[in-house]
């Protein structure tokens, strides 16, 4: 089976609908508190399913269905690797963020291929959860403000520090079922 190449992109209607229909709505219903509380639940849920699974199957690389969201080359990943995907995506966002709240440009490009899991380790929910652990101390001590510096994301439009936080949201979202849709595949 062929699958994409790192960063060619989602369908053309699916990524017309999220540019065009969900960050506009999301924009208008999230507020940063709103934002932080629906990671932390997303968390949650992507912690207690791991946990459930044997450490050895996390490292399983299977084939999952055609995901919303999920670009075809990041099909065939193991639990591990999301995870490794959501950490590596995660610092850069943080990153982001911090320097557009500065109201700084953030000079370096953002690629899809820039995010890919390079590894596939034992154990990577642990690193996980120091990450968001870190992360969610970073937004409860970041001033809530929009910046009115932006950053391109490669697949949909400029977003500010606020939408940067929103998507960090959506992004842990839509891996958490791509999460639920391999252990699917491995059990």
């Amino acid at each position: 089976m062929e699958f994409g190449k790192p960063g060619e992109g989602l369908p053309l209607k699916e990524k017309f609908g999220i540019k065009k229909i969900l960050v506009p709505a999301v924009r208008v219903l999230l507020t940063w508190d709103i934002t932080l509380f629906l990671l932390k639940r997303e968390i949650r849920i992507i912690k207690n399913i791991v946990d459930k699974i044997d450490k050895q199957k996390c490292m399983q690389k299977v084939v999952i269905d055609r995901t919303f969201a999920i670009e075809d080359h990041s099909r065939q990943y193991s639990i591990n690797m999301v995870l490794e995907h959501l950490c590596i995506a995660g610092k850069g966002i943080m990153i982001i963020i911090k320097t557009l709240s500065d109201e700084k440009e953030f000079p370096k490009d953002v690629t899809i291929e820039g995010v890919k899991p390079k590894e596939n380790r034992i154990n990577q929910i642990k690193e996980f959860m120091n990450f968001y652990k870190t992360y969610f101390e970073f937004i409860k001590n970041l001033p809530k403000r929009n910046s009115k510096m932006t950053k391109h994301h490669p697949w949909f439009e400029s977003f500010n520090n606020y939408d940067w936080a929103n998507f960090m949201y959506m992004h842990t979202f839509i891996h958490r079922r791509q999460i639920e849709a391999i252990i699917k595949e491995i059990k």
